[in-house]
């Protein structure tokens, strides 16, 4: 199976991860900037060694501006292209991490990127799509003809490997230069009349989703379609977009034996939403004929406290923060509590053939009390635990209990239910809770928990 990672690193650049060098005043001095990249490089290298992917999605790269379907430049380009460094740095040979050249989705100041990092020693990028160069979009192989397509340029043609894509029994793209290929950004629905329409998601100006395909090796071998999205932050336009993930053609009609569809992102649709959510879902989940039967990983329990933590994605600004007991483990008063609590999800389909699923191991990647979620007894029923562990990354220095450890916050015995939290009121928790070392190191890095899961 695959391990795949997605995160909504907010606003992720060079300047998210990686600090401007110093600068030299004009007295002579120089400026030091201060360190909180490193805090948020930190929390990123971390959250990659505990439970390594062979693929990292990084949801809202920045791109500067351009057309859609061609590379993103400006930070997002350095941010991507350092992050690809440190994960070299990070997992040595005989690792080989890649990235698929990110383009840009949508228009104007909704524009934003995808940065598909891989694992070429586990899985290999398929496209689906080739590359054209110069300022052109990428487009289908097919519309290019295969003789005209060519290499990135200078900044990028390092980041995909030499060689080409695997013959065999590999469907897509076999015998293409890797270097020849791109991820899909433009995708039409069912034929009406003979013509296959251009979806919008809902609109044309919103961010269309990101198509990439691997072939992984192991066990007789299998492609993975993995579609990455994400929508409008306005509630009826993520529903309607969302929605149309379902008439993607790639992902439903076209998904066959040996193949395994895989829909990751930032939905903007709380799934506690009973209006919004079904309008976003209930086709994408719905069994054929009338839906395209893909298994959603996260789903909602009873909309109530301490229950719904469980399912939590999103978090508050470490000013609105706190660590207190009023929420219950392990959401306390640190995620957003009302219209978007939940709106990162995975989603799953099968084909058949040495595709036979089910997804296993979905988890939460909680870097505030650290996974799996087992500190309830009994534990909440329907809410998923987590499989994976993960460390709490916030330091929790001054003689806090359990530092560093999962489920890093306290559950004193007075707590209501016994769900926890520091008693309301202890001198210096609440200051040493928001601190660079503790809570706001996490908050900086995004306002979103990562999901990971094994497909």
């Amino acid at each position: 199976m695959a391990r795949i990672l997605y995160w909504n690193i907010e606003k992720f650049g060079i300047n998210k991860i990686n600090e401007p060098r110093a600068k030299r005043k004009r007295d002579g001095t120089l400026t030091i900037p201060p360190p909180q990249a490193g805090y948020r490089r930190e929390v990123i290298r971390t959250t990659l060694i505990q439970n390594t992917p062979d693929i990292f999605v990084v949801v809202e790269t920045s791109t500067g501006t351009g057309a859609p379907g061609t590379l993103i430049t400006a930070g997002g380009e350095t941010g991507s292209l350092f992050l690809l460094q440190q994960l070299r740095a990070w997992f040595p040979a005989p690792n080989d991490w890649r990235l698929v050249p990110p383009l840009r989705l949508g228009q104007g100041n909704v524009q934003e990127g995808i940065s598909v990092f891989y694992n070429h020693a586990n899985v290999q990028f398929t496209g689906p799509w080739g590359w054209q160069g110069g300022a052109n979009p990428s487009d289908s192989v097919a519309n290019i003809g295969a003789g005209n397509l060519v290499n990135y340029g200078i900044n990028w043609i390092g980041a995909l490997p030499l060689g080409n894509a695997p013959g065999g029994n590999n469907p897509i793209n076999p015998g293409i230069p890797y270097r020849h290929l791109a991820g899909q950004w433009q995708f039409h629905g069912p034929a009406v009349g003979g013509v296959a329409p251009v979806l919008d998601f809902p609109n044309a100006f919103n961010r269309t989703p990101f198509l990439t395909t691997f072939w992984e090796p192991a066990n007789g071998g299998r492609t993975i379609k993995l579609l990455s999205f994400h929508a409008s932050p306005k509630k009826q336009q993520s529903a309607d977009g969302t929605n149309q993930l379902s008439y993607i053609q790639e992902m439903t009609t076209n998904l066959v034996v040996n193949e395994v569809g895989v829909i990751v992102g930032d939905f903007n649709v709380d799934i506690f939403n009973t209006h919004f959510e079904p309008i976003a879902y209930d086709r994408l989940l719905n069994n054929l004929p009338g839906g395209v039967g893909y298994t959603r990983q996260i789903n909602p329990t009873p909309n109530v406290w301490p229950d719904k933590g469980y399912v939590c994605t999103m978090i508050r600004s470490h000013n609105s923060a706190r660590p207190w007991q009023t929420n219950g483990y392990p959401g306390y008063e640190y995620v957003i509590q009302d219209t978007f609590s939940s709106v990162d999800n995975i989603l799953t389909r099968y084909g058949g053939g040495t595709a036979v699923g089910p997804a296993t191991n979905i988890t939460i990647v909680n870097r505030v009390t650290g996974t799996t979620y087992n500190r309830d007894a009994p534990p909440i029923v329907g809410a998923p635990p987590g499989s994976l562990v993960y460390n709490s990354a916030m330091a929790l220095n001054a003689g806090m209990p359990a530092a560093g450890l999962p489920s890093a916050l306290a559950l004193p015995p007075a707590g209501p239910g016994g769900h926890g939290g520091y008693v309301r009121g202890n001198i210096g928790a609440m200051t040493t809770f928001v601190g660079w070392n503790n809570y706001r190191r996490v908050r900086s890095t995004s306002d979103h928990m990562g999901l990971i899961v094994d497909v």
